[in-house]
């Protein structure tokens, strides 16, 4: 009876989490709207005003032909204090990370591919929150 019990409690957590989890395949996660780009080292020195960019104005064409594309409401730097010229911040991957706000319902999974074969953006994944305990 317990492991008929164990067994049923498996099965309903699986469904739980499957049906929950189905909105995270389909690009739209949990409502989130936005994800994380990280610019190439070289990239990262060409953008205009590195601490308050303007997304469709980056010194970068491709990357302000995708944030028009993907309608990026808001491109924020993620280490505001570092600067694309600071070379411990660019030798360890700081410089030229941002967080860019787009519409909710956007696919973000289909942006985050586009984003990848942009030649100035290094990475691009979608912004999941960490909490520390």
């Amino acid at each position: 009876m317990l492991v008929q019990l164990m067994k049923d409690v498996g099965a309903w957590i699986v469904t739980v989490l499957i049906i929950f989890g189905a909105p995270a395949c389909s690009g739209v996660i949990g409502g989130q709207d936005e994800i994380l780009i990280g610019l190439t080292n070289d990239a990262a020195r060409f953008v205009i005003q590195p601490q308050q960019p303007n997304p469709v104005n980056t010194g970068l064409p491709s990357l302000d032909a995708l944030n028009r594309k993907w309608q990026v409401q808001r491109m924020t730097p993620v280490f505001p204090d570092v600067s694309p010229n600071d070379a411990a911040a660019v030798r360890h991957g700081l410089a030229g990370v941002y967080k860019l706000m787009v519409p909710k319902g956007t696919n973000l999974r289909a942006m985050i591919q586009e984003y990848q074969s942009d030649p100035n953006v290094a990475y691009a994944e979608i912004n999941t929150p960490v909490e520390t305990k």
